[in-house]
């Protein structure tokens, strides 16, 4: 215990307390937290000069004792962190206790948080994967990607739209060979394959890759060695193979026996020389490769591409490879492109001869491309371009619900604060400060914020889980991970304390606000600090109000362009129709095997019970593949792009798309009749006058040569690849006319239920040839759906957050009446005493909700104006801030405001005067 201060201590010491503060750091000696040292200092210093000493004898002599200035500085640094941390501790157990005895505040904020910070790292966890996640491997910031947009003639496989991020093998070779600005520049393209381990055979997704491909991604084999550069110095020359981790995992079981075994890949014996590192997954992500050939055995994993003149490995005028690099170091990207172009150039120039079917002025601008390079951190953008624009509105839609949310919480702090006036009171009474007042409340937010937080990872967790799992299961993205990583973690922990703060500071800021003398009696002031709060209630449910009416709005938008486009009419009949699809040549079929092949099977399966009728076509019916060609057309000067497919004989009157004018294919038209096409409806009016195509001459292709094949139909608009897409010019072919076919897929149109069909069909193809796999088998009203799941996905989503934000806001709503109901009791009952009906009084009570309604609609209809500018890009056939969307939403909201001011409203209508005027 400190020695008993004295009258005469305090008058001795006084002398010297600002001698002692010019001495010390002011802060270091002044202030409650050190109080006790400074004591026991001035009151040593007392004592010796009561024993005679001068006082600056006495200073010394008692700093000599605490053992000097720096001894004290530090006694002092050392208790003031002591003491910080007693002090925390000590809110953070009063915290709980108090908490603790609200358990019903303390659950329904607490869910009420989860419900909202779950949501947001959720969404934060798949949209990182996508939009912000680097590849894993090392130094990412330096790869780039090659681009090159303009004309050019020949065969173009692009997944970007335009092509100009695909290049020729040549072209890659000479840029690879001829360049000084990268350390390394990689090919790659993705294809499809059979794949036969041990008499089984399925289908598998391969890539061919440049035997550099991993040496300039520095990516390593988890087992034996991956592609190199040798494996690619002459076509046909290496079939080797490597796995992906995955694929290893799930069809080999992890067996390290596989090693230097013999696969059959497109009926090829090759041999599996390793298996590539867990966690990489290719450069695109979404998509996730199972095998990894050389690129130089594209003759073994393209058989059916090797039958046509134009599709080689070394043909100049086939674009397919996709080119990544990594910069060398202290380059920047701009540097590269300038340092590359003039070889670029110089390359374009050579090739100008082999682009024969360009005009004089294309010719031009393709020895004028450019060429790109774009940033390869995060891999290719396929997946970021079909969802980036998607994720980013969810997580906007989840922050405003995490917003509500908050307001929510606030709300409920901020009438709480109300009811501990008198605890507060009698606090600062007692000599606390409101500054530390407002730390433990601050304090007991972010704590409720936390374990929000800690209960949100857990919903998290779940509905990350379901997305991924959907995104797989609908083929909209393969590879991504359902795990919280620290990234998510941290965002949640840092979501977590920037929420506490944010509804937490000024509930706690005006709770503190309060007029001691009348707050400790409970009289006026304690009712002025109230009605104070519930203005501030009242703010916050506007809020509330404002931003459910923008996702309410929002929500119907995704709601009706899902249903616009479930029932859009596509041109075809897609009800009882079984869909499949086999790929002979990657099982070794030549053209005449493969086309013998199709035929037996189309025998064969219309043979079968309950089968109406059945139909081919090369590329499958709403399955996102596109062909086009340039076509040179009877009559007309310039040569139009245009789509084209090929079919079998039947295949409009199966599926139902009308005929107009000739008439279908028969069995007749096979590769030695006269070629024949049949156009849509679209080709037909574009360029023919008045849309009279029939028996027109026209060719495919440019350049001089004779118009070899006939319009003999033309049939009525329909989609193809999409659902959204626009009905483009059309061109139909025999596809027993085609030079060569990768794949064909077939229609069976059922009397029942063509899903029953399915095990008669893989049972008829397994008769015909055991090993040849079989996919895509569904119904073509599910491939639909299939088409449709990320507008579905988007649709619940929004209908869930838009529902979540209108049930918060109803909690807010009626936290808020219920309050002022109870805090206007004493009104009430004067007002029912006088003759106030209970109808009235309840019409009062709903009047305040109409009030803050309207003020909300106010706020909200400009922000949905804003955001609908952002949307209706995302929408079909439906307008995002429409009349009938803001009519919807305002009765949707008008029911909610009003079912939550109900039990308040009746209520009040029910106070007993004799009571209420008692009430305090």
């Amino acid at each position: 215990m400190p020695p008993r201060r004295t009258n005469a201590t305090m008058r001795l010491t006084a002398k010297f307390r600002l001698r002692l503060r010019s001495l010390f750091h002011r802060d270091a000696v002044d202030g409650e937290l050190d109080s006790e040292l400074r004591f026991h200092l001035e009151h040593q210093i007392a004592e010796n000069i009561r024993a005679g000493m001068s006082p600056g004898q006495a200073r010394a002599a008692a700093l000599r004792e605490f053992g000097g200035v720096d001894q004290v500085r530090e006694e002092c640094s050392d208790m003031r962190n002591v003491n910080w941390f007693h002090d925390f501790a000590q809110d953070l157990r009063y915290g709980l206790r108090v908490l603790r005895k609200s358990p019903g505040f303390t659950a329904i904020a607490i869910l009420t948080l989860a419900l909202g910070i779950g949501a947001n790292t959720a969404i934060f966890s798949v949209m990182r994967q996508v939009l912000l996640q680097r590849l894993p491997v090392s130094h990412p910031e330096e790869l780039v990607l090659l681009y090159s947009p303009g004309p050019r003639d020949g065969h173009v496989s692009s997944d970007e739209g335009d092509g100009s991020e695909s290049f020729s093998y040549p072209m890659y070779l000479d840029l690879r060979d001829k360049n000084s600005v990268l350390s390394g520049l990689a090919a790659k393209a993705d294809f499809p394959v059979s794949i036969s381990v041990r008499g089984q055979t399925e289908r598998a997704s391969a890539e061919l890759v440049s035997g550099n491909y991993f040496d300039v991604l520095h990516v390593l084999p988890a087992l034996g060695r991956l592609i190199e550069p040798g494996d690619s110095t002459a076509p046909d020359a290496s079939p080797v193979v490597l796995l992906s981790y995955p694929y290893w995992q799930k069809r080999f079981g992890s067996d390290p026996s596989i090693l230097n075994q013999s696969v059959l890949v497109n009926n090829r014996s090759m041999t599996v020389v390793g298996v590539l590192q867990s966690g990489f997954n290719g450069i695109q992500p979404g998509l996730v490769s199972d095998l990894y050939v050389p690129i130089t055995m594209k003759a073994v994993i393209t058989p059916a591409q090797e039958d046509s003149h134009h599709r080689g490995l070394m043909n100049h005028s086939d674009y397919w490879v996709k080119v990544i690099g990594r910069l060398k170091p202290g380059i920047s990207r701009e540097q590269a492109a300038a340092g590359i172009l003039p070889t670029y150039h110089a390359l374009l120039d050579s090739e100008l001869p082999l682009n024969t079917g360009l005009s004089d002025s294309e010719k031009k601008a393709f020895a004028a491309r450019q060429i790109i390079l774009r940033d390869g951190s995060r891999g290719r953008p396929m997946l970021e371009n079909n969802t980036g624009s998607q994720l980013l509105t969810l997580m906007g839609m989840v922050a405003l619900v995490l917003f509500i949310t908050c307001a929510n919480v606030a709300g409920l702090l901020t009438a709480r604060g109300t009811a501990r006036q008198k605890e507060i009171g009698i606090r600062l009474s007692l000599g606390a400060s409101r500054w530390r007042l407002i730390r433990q409340l601050v304090l007991e937010a972010c704590m409720l914020s936390l374990a929000g937080a800690i209960l949100g990872l857990f919903l998290a967790h779940w509905l990350s889980a379901a997305l991924v799992h959907y995104a797989s299961a609908n083929e909209i993205a393969d590879g991504l991970s359902a795990r919280l990583n620290l990234p998510s973690l941290f965002f949640t922990i840092a979501l977590a304390f920037v929420c506490g703060i944010f509804f937490g500071v000024t509930p706690a800021w005006s709770a503190t606000r309060v007029q001691l003398a009348s707050t400790l009696k409970e009289q006026a002031g304690a009712l002025s600090s109230a009605m104070s709060q519930a203005r501030f209630r009242k703010i916050l449910v506007v809020g509330q109000f404002a931003v459910t009416l923008l996702l309410v709005i929002t929500a119907w938008g995704f709601v009706r362009s899902l249903y616009n486009l479930k029932n859009l009419d596509l041109g075809f009949r897609s009800d009882h129709v079984l869909q499949f699809s086999i790929a002979p040549p990657l099982s070794g079929y030549d053209k005449a095997r493969s086309f013998a092949l199709y035929a037996q099977l189309e025998q064969r399966i219309a043979a079968l019970p309950g089968v109406r009728s059945v139909s081919a076509l090369e590329l499958p019916l709403i399955g996102q593949d596109t062909n086009s060609s340039n076509v040179t057309l009877e009559g007309l000067n310039d040569t139009p792009d245009v789509q084209r497919n090929s079919v079998s004989p039947g295949h409009f009157s199966n599926l139902g798309i009308p005929l107009l004018q000739g008439r279908e294919f028969t069995l007749a038209d096979d590769e030695h009749a006269p070629k024949v096409v049949i156009v849509n409806e679209a080709l037909a009016q574009k360029y023919f006058k008045d849309g009279n195509a029939l028996g027109k001459r026209m060719k495919f292709g440019g350049g001089a040569g004779p118009l070899d094949t006939q319009i003999v139909g033309v049939v009525k608009n329909s989609h193809n690849a999409e659902i959204q897409e626009e009905l483009y010019p059309m061109a139909y072919m025999p596809y027993r006319q085609r030079e060569s076919l990768d794949s064909l897929s077939f229609y069976v149109r059922t009397s029942g239920d063509p899903g029953s069909l399915a095990s008669a069909v893989r049972s008829t193809i397994a008769q015909l040839d055991a090993a040849l796999p079989i996919y895509n088998v569904r119904s073509v009203d599910e491939q639909i759906e299939r088409l449709l799941s990320s507008s579905r996905l988007l649709a619940l989503l929004s209908l869930s957050f838009g529902a979540l934000a209108a049930l918060l806001a109803a909690m807010g709503i009626y936290a808020l009446l219920a309050y002022t109901v109870s805090q206007r009791t004493r009104e009430i009952g004067v007002r029912m005493a006088l003759g106030a009906e209970p109808k009235r009084v309840a019409l009062m009570v709903l009047s305040d909700v109409g009030r803050l309604s309207a003020v909300g609609i106010l706020v909200g209809l400009p922000l949905a104006y804003a955001a609908s500018k952002l949307l209706n890009s995302m929408l079909f056939n439906v307008q995002s801030f429409g009349a009938a969307s803001i009519a919807i939403s305002l009765i949707i909201l008008g029911a909610v405001a009003t079912l939550a001011a109900f039990l308040p409203a009746r209520r009040a209508s029910r106070v007993d005067p004799l009571i209420a005027l008692r009430y305090e």
